[in-house]
């Protein structure tokens, strides 16, 4: 079987975690977006362990798959693989050689693109690499071995980019990137054919997600999106492969609701309940080290996401977090303009949220845990079989 892990909401759900407890059971662990905007953070060896890049999955001893829908930061791929090594694990990835390159560039671009639009970017380059891939100017893996391609496209990038780009830097970033090009030639494999022969040699293969469902170019709370397609469909394209051979999809949704970055956040709070919340759930993106925007459960916005990916089932991470409040507000449906919805509108302008209050818990436990999450599921008609309650492996629980 082969089983697709999607954020259910705004990224940062525990997806990482998710993928590091279920890889046991897969062959592969395979990446179909984004780049190193996104962090997933497990814990190994009782170390935390922050990926940008890399599959979770490789922990676990697992071949990672960095799909063609990705753009890739060499310098930090790898700085990502020497991390590993260092804990021990023979990495086992293979990338994409259509996956286009992050570079420095993109990354000047993207700071002063953010500083324009005001979205609240990663300014990780992200945005611009995208671009640069839909101008049909962007440097792909296979480019790496090809100097005269390089340069032609590095003078192309500096040329829109709009900046005063200095030759002496595009000259230092050619020369890095085809350095760790060549570092990682041997991993460079058309991973689309590769992964369908895998698959129809009886391989399993867990599609990592990345980001949340409402951070997706299509379906998110647009502009205030990444760039690429974060839902279920995004598979196919960014990994080169049919719906038909995604058999099941899990999906990931904190007990609570957070978000970094601007945009609409309609269950937000603020002060000091946000304070206890973000401090008790370590709310820090584990890119940026920015504090995390908190909230309550939205089930309007889970309702939708679950629906956007046909989720078969969800994972209800972070459930330990609510321990200690008396009344647990969870967000049930909004009322914009006069009219009722049970799911989002494309404009929250003027939208109140309704909420009701179920009876919150002073100890931690199974049974707690168990009784809340029965409530969603009762409330969203999709059935939670994974509860976390840690960081740790340990901290799961299967229903």
């Amino acid at each position: 079987m082969n089983l697709a892990v999607i954020g259910l909401q705004f990224g940062d759900e525990g997806k990482g975690k998710i993928v590091d407890y279920l890889a046991k059971d897969f062959d592969i662990v395979a990446r179909f977006s984004g780049g190193s905007n996104a962090g997933h953070t497990v814990v190994f060896d009782d170390k935390k362990i922050r990926f940008h890049l890399i599959p979770s999955g490789v922990l676990r001893g697992k071949i990672g798959v960095l799909g063609n829908g990705m753009v890739i930061n060499l310098i930090k791929l790898k700085e990502e693989v020497e991390k590993i090594r260092e804990l021990g694990i023979k990495e086992r990835i293979f990338i994409s050689s259509r996956a286009h390159v992050v570079t420095k560039i993109h990354e000047m671009s993207d700071e002063y693109e953010d500083k324009i639009i005001n979205i609240g970017t990663t300014k990780q380059g992200i945005g611009p690499a995208y671009l640069s891939k839909v101008r049909r100017i962007g440097i792909r893996m296979i480019d790496l071995f090809n100097e005269e391609i390089l340069w032609k496209k590095m003078n192309l990038l500096s040329k829109f980019s709009g900046l005063n780009i200095d030759e002496k830097l595009i000259k230092e970033d050619i020369k890095k990137i085809m350095k760790i090009g060549r570092e990682f030639k041997e991993n460079i494999v058309d991973t689309e054919i590769w992964l369908n022969k895998a698959m129809d040699s009886g391989k399993c293969v867990l599609f990592e997600g990345s980001q949340g469902s409402f951070l997706d170019i299509n379906f998110g709370f647009y502009p205030y999106v990444t760039s690429t397609s974060t839902t279920v469909g995004g598979i196919l394209s960014g990994l080169g492969i049919s719906h038909r051979r995604v058999n099941k999809v899990l999906g990931v949704t904190k007990a609570y609701t957070t978000r970094v970055g601007g945009g609409p956040f309609p269950t937000e709070i603020s002060g000091e309940e946000a304070k206890k919340m973000r401090d008790r759930g370590m709310e820090y993106g584990a890119t940026t080290g920015r504090a995390r925007r908190v909230g309550y459960l939205d089930l309007v916005l889970l309702r939708y996401s679950a629906m956007l990916n046909d989720a078969d089932y969800l994972a209800l991470t972070k459930v330990d977090v609510l321990t200690g409040m008396q009344k647990i507000p969870i967000a049930t449906k909004y009322n914009c303009g006069g009219r009722e919805y049970e799911y989002p509108p494309p404009d929250l302008k003027d939208c109140e949220v309704a909420y009701e209050f179920i009876e919150g818990w002073k100890e931690g436990n199974i049974e707690n845990y168990r009784r809340f999450s029965a409530h969603i599921e009762k409330k969203i008609g999709r059935k939670i079989k994974i509860i976390s309650f840690g960081e740790e492996r340990e901290n799961t629980i299967e229903l």
